[in-house]
């Protein structure tokens, strides 16, 4: 679903066969982890906290917040909108 009236088409189906359907470009998606999984997210996410706030003084005003994310593995970045 590439189109811009996809999101929109999407709003009024809110599910298919049993499943909710949730917009992968807004913040908040949740990926199903392990344990395991879930600490490892944690401990680079704490290295990784100076980054994020080097990145939010440099930009500025240009983004609302910097964050670390499991959504994505082949790209350094996502831009995402509000929930």
């Amino acid at each position: 679903m590439t189109e811009p009236i996809d999101e929109y088409a999407i709003q009024q189906v809110k599910e298919f066969d049993g499943k909710k359907l949730k917009c992968c470009s807004k913040e908040g998606l949740e990926i199903e982890e392990t344990e395991e999984e879930k600490k490892q997210f944690e401990e680079e996410k704490a290295s990784y906290e100076g980054l994020c706030k080097l990145i939010k003084e440099v930009l500025g005003d240009k983004i609302e917040k910097c964050l670390v994310s499991n959504r994505i593995t082949d790209s350094p970045c996502i831009l995402v909108t509000g929930e």
